[in-house]
């Protein structure tokens, strides 16, 4: 800020012992000192009573904040900061430029904690934030989670020890403990029970020092006024445990993305009871008293075999209320978990805490029916793996929060910030942290703007504005998971690409254009604001997003040049997308947080010798590439689920695969052959298995390098996008459609040159919109339509397709114009039979003649809460003892997952509907039969038979809530069962269909499939 503030005298202040205040502001003294060296002497802190609350008073200089304990005032610290001083302390770039004397507070800050339970973490954050952090990391990461409010947090670091001591109580040697346990990188799998011994064994030098790290972090804690959250014990054991340990009872696990799971020891048994009382007594000597436990049961697919879940849930609540009496079992809200029948079994319901990780997705409506009254905390995941994309549902949060906890009957009691990694997106941070300290709902609008001068130190237009574009993009996010979209420049290179990750989210969860704004923004920021250290980490974190938002716009052209065979266009296209990719590591190397060079020189300084220095740094490497080893990689479907947007990682890992990928493609085109298959764990393994050094201070000027993004940026050809329609799509013979064709200027960074549009295929059809436009703004749009009448003459098909392509001409205003074209479909269609209905979240059109069927569709998928297809059925004609007959005649291939065939559900036209389940047969996985296993409505489970295409006939027949799925290659001649399954919330009468997803990964293709035979009860 101004040079005349750093300048100031700085006014010395006693410190709160010479004032005669109480000690229980010592460690809430020791952080200021630790955080704010040059102020901590201006501000007097007082301990008060009463409810959990904070109050800043004073003057210049003498600053008064009286809290109830240290987190409390620590938090009244922080705001104070921020709503006086428009300074602030986060995980991601902070912002201090203060005067030399603090100003007075500008209003007296009063604030009162609403809910008791203030959780941070989630069980992946050792993993994927830091496995390898020293003390250092630690003591700044805790006083920022205070600052912020939050008083209950996870802690995993350490508790390895308690397991190593707890197997040689039970016939293990130390060795043998040692090496069960994994590396740090991948302990929080191990800790759920989902693998073991990977990166391992643990040398006895790492296992002091984590040992050590984790009582030092459990002490701080405590002296901060915060408790920690430490794993409770649910039943994990060596694979041969049993073998060991007479009496004890194992149910095999089975395999967790191709890892192996360690067993579950029987929580009903007397050896069950020993284990745990042993676990909890070594915790206690090496963390002392503790009351809260995080604990999941079975969690993602564990087995509970022939152990019915109550009577385990209750046995382990046992064993910890008889360790711990009144200790508090905290557990996971995360897709199915916790299991309805396991809380439905618990003793002491008021002594558990749900963390729900789902408060902010818009099918989760009501929590105290899902989970039977006990008592959540309101909760979000923003982040998965430590991905580096922005992202989070404020908005779900500011609706939401404040009417859950103020309805009536509500057991909402907490808040739980749980990203899978932290250290990303200040903003969500910070709003999701004052929720808990606010009495009335944030107004995003008042609180985004407040943010804009609190991040950067001062009113500033531009700011303003770039805040405000985050807020209605990457802060308002709108995909169905919950999850931001990542960056497709991180995916194992393929055409069909739509994420880094394959658990992800597979279309953008933001509009893209509109996010350039922010970029482009904040490089107008004045230059007195532009020297901090939010400002650095926020412009490189921006730039690097743009660039990773091009992805998505450039890879359904790669695909699509590459279907038509243009190799020229291909050419330009690949260029440009390997330009960007170097781009996006050159942006990166702006802030230290977007650093690879870090992540593994913490992994080498954690060692104790050469050969422990390669194996952690391999691990610190697979995390964020392949995870783990190939079957994991490839088989567990978890190669880069943990990507990162880092320097170096996308120029030595990502770039030259890409660049492999594309220009093996490019040749293929020009020598007319088939491209090469790639195996990407080959082209991956070496790399994780490298020493080489990689920059730990950043490598260039945010700000040159941003500028220059934008320059590229603006020129850059490609950047518009085109979709065309039809309404209606299917048509009778002789009546009218209307084509209309939609281009999108996708650069929210520059206008558009001269854009020409044009229809082929559909003869005679008229013009209803001029056809050439001089410009298109940013992120703006020109439509034009058609109108067409179809051919008067007898039909041959159910639906007959009218193929058109629409061509647009386009370009940067100045630049190169490129020409992008789009095909579409019109139908002429048979009028389906007054006795059936048709439902469709998929865009469907429909299509009968003479007991012959046809669906043309989308979808994105149909699995879980993505229920894309299309339907003809029958209402309410399928009872107990009813089967359902069809013949799937053909079905066009829109991705290997896409599903053609029966569908029942007691109400089709109801997305929430139970009874839920279909048979369906696919392109390239076989007749699958997916179902609901829940009642919750919506499908969670299959079987399947591969190596079956269409034509099938498909037969599913139904017994009370059991569903029998079979399938005939010979026109049913004989059968093949693929399944029989149970549907729990099948109402007596159902309806029953045909159907049909393009089950398209969010690429917007579309497919038709024909059907046949159709017979119902």
């Amino acid at each position: 800020m101004a040079a005349d503030r750093a300048g100031a005298p700085q006014t010395a202040r006693n410190t709160d012992t010479a004032r005669g205040q109480a000690p229980t502001t010592d460690a809430a003294r020791a952080a200021l000192r630790r955080l704010l060296p040059r102020h901590a002497d201006q501000i007097t802190l007082q301990q008060i009573g009463g409810p959990e609350r904070f109050k800043v008073t004073g003057s210049a200089g003498r600053i008064q904040v009286a809290g109830t304990g240290p987190v409390a005032l620590l938090t009244g610290v922080h705001w104070y900061l921020k709503y006086s001083c428009e300074a602030h302390i986060s995980w991601a770039g902070s912002q201090l430029d203060l005067p030399a004397t603090l100003p007075a507070p500008r209003r007296q800050h009063a604030q009162r904690a609403t809910v008791p339970h203030r959780f941070a973490l989630n069980d992946t954050h050792d993993g994927y934030t830091a496995p390898y952090a020293d003390w250092g990391h630690w003591e700044h990461f805790l006083d920022v989670l205070a600052l912020h409010g939050f008083n209950e947090v996870l802690v995993t670091a350490g508790q390895e020890a308690v397991y190593h001591r707890l197997l040689q109580d039970f016939g293990y040697s130390d060795q043998e403990a040692r090496a069960w346990i994994p590396a740090p990188t991948h302990q929080p799998w191990w800790l759920l029970q989902n693998m073991a011994e990977y990166g391992g064994p643990i040398s006895t030098e790492l296992l002091n020092r984590r040992t050590a790290l984790g009582k030092r972090i459990v002490e701080r804690m405590r002296q901060l006024g915060m408790k920690p959250v430490l794993p409770g014990y649910f039943g994990t054991v060596p694979a041969d445990f049993a073998k060991r340990n007479n009496g004890g009872r194992t149910i095999p696990q089975g395999k967790w993305s191709g890892l192996e799971r360690p067993p579950w020891l029987d929580p009903r048994t007397a050896v069950f009871r020993k284990v745990a009382a042993s676990f909890y007594k070594h915790q206690r000597e090496l963390f002392g008293d503790v009351d809260h436990f995080k604990m999941d049961l079975l969690h993602e697919g564990g087995d509970p075999g022939d152990v019915p879940v109550p009577e385990a849930a209750r046995a382990v609540e046992k064993a910890l209320h008889t360790a711990r009496p009144g200790a508090t079992w905290v557990i996971l809200g995360w897709q199915e978990n916790p299991r309805r029948d396991l809380l439905d079994g618990l003793a002491a319901k008021d002594r558990m805490l749900i963390v729900d990780g789902l408060s902010d997705l818009d099918r989760v409506t009501d929590r105290e029916k899902d989970w039977g009254g006990v008592p959540y905390a309101f909760g979000t995941i923003p982040n998965f793996g430590g991905r580096t994309t922005m992202g989070a549902k404020t908005h779900m949060w500011t609706e939401r929060f404040t009417a859950w906890r103020d309805k009536r009957g509500s057991k909402l009691v907490g808040t739980c910030y749980m990203p899978e990694a932290t250290h990303r997106d200040a903003a969500a941070l910070e709003l999701f942290s004052e929720l808990a300290w606010r009495q009335r709902a944030v107004d995003r609008g008042t609180w985004f703007d407040d943010w804009a001068k609190i991040r950067y130190g001062g009113a500033d237009a531009h700011a303003k504005k770039a805040m405000t574009a985050l807020r209605e993009t990457a802060y308002r996010i709108n995909s169905k998971d919950g999850r931001p979209h990542d960056s497709v420049f991180a995916a194992r290179p393929s055409l069909t690409a739509r994420s880094g990750a394959y658990y992800a989210t597979h279309t953008p969860a933001f509009d893209l254009p509109a996010f350039d704004a922010a970029f482009d923004a904040l490089l107008g920021v004045g230059t007195r604001l532009r020297e901090t250290d939010s400002y650095r980490y926020d412009l490189t974190d921006t730039g690097r997003q743009v660039l990773a938002n091009r992805s998505w716009s450039l890879i359904p052209q790669l695909q699509a040049a590459y279907k038509k065979k243009d190799a020229a266009t291909f050419k330009k296209l690949a260029a440009l997308w390997l330009k960007l990719m170097e781009l996006a590591d050159e942006m990166s190397g702006g802030h230290r947080a977007f650093l690879l060079g870090p992540w593994l020189a913490a992994a080498r300084a954690s060692a104790a010798s050469q050969q422990e220095r390669a194996d952690l740094e391999r691990t610190a490497r697979v995390l964020v590439t392949t995870w783990a080893d190939r079957p994991t990689a490839d088989g567990g479907h978890l190669a880069n689920y943990a990507n990162r947007d880092w320097q170096g990682l996308i120029r030595d890992f990502h770039l030259p695969q890409w660049k492999a990928f594309l220009d093996d493609l490019q040749d293929a085109l020009e020598q007319g052959r088939a491209p090469k298959k790639f195996d990407w764990y080959a082209e991956e393994e070496p790399w994780t298995k490298k020493t080489n050094d990689y920059p730990t201070r950043p490598l260039t000027d945010p700000y040159t390098t941003a500028t220059r993004v934008r320059d590229v940026l603006v020129k850059a050809p490609y950047q518009g996008s085109l979709k065309v329609s039809a309404e209606p799509r299917a048509v009778p013979p002789g009546k009218a459609s209307t084509v209309e064709a939609v281009f999108r200027n996708e650069n929210g960074l520059s206008p558009t040159g001269a854009v020409d549009l044009a229809l082929r295929g559909l003869d005679g059809a008229e013009t209803q919109d001029p056809t050439s436009h001089r410009a298109v703004s940013p992120g703006g749009t020109a439509t034009v339509r058609w109108r067409f009448t179809t051919a008067d003459q007898r039909l041959t098909k159910p639906l007959e397709p009218l193929e058109y392509t629409v061509e647009v001409e386009n370009g940067p205003e100045g630049q190169e114009r490129v020409t992008t074209v789009e095909a579409g479909r019109i139908y002429r269609a048979g009028a389906l039979p007054d006795d059936v209905r048709t439902a469709t979240t998929n865009d469907a059109a429909f299509g009968h003649l003479e007991g012959r069927w046809a669906i043309d569709g989308a979808g994105a998928d149909l699995w879980r809460a993505t229920a894309e297809f299309g339907t003809v059925y029958r209402p309410q004609a399928l009872d107990d003892g009813g089967t359902v007959t069809l013949k799937v005649v053909s079905q066009e291939d829109s991705g290997p997952w896409a599903r053609a065939g029966i569908v029942v559900r007691n109400r089709l036209a109801e997305p929430a509907s139970a009874g839920f389940v279909n048979l369906a047969v696919t392109p390239r996985n076989g007749v699958v039969l997916s179902y609901d296993s829940n009642g919750d409505g919506t499908l969670d489970t299959y079987r399947a038979v591969s190596g079956v295409k269409a034509p099938v006939l498909l037969r599913l027949s139904r017994s009370g809530t059991s569903y029998k799925g079979e399938l005939s290659t010979d026109d049913g001649a004989s059968w093949r069962t693929v399944s029989t399954v149970e549907v729990p919330g099948a109402s007596g009468k159902q309806d029953t269909g045909l159907f049909m997803s393009a089950t398209n990964g969010g690429s917007g293709d579309r497919a038709l499939v024909e059907f046949a035979d159709w017979r119902t009860p």
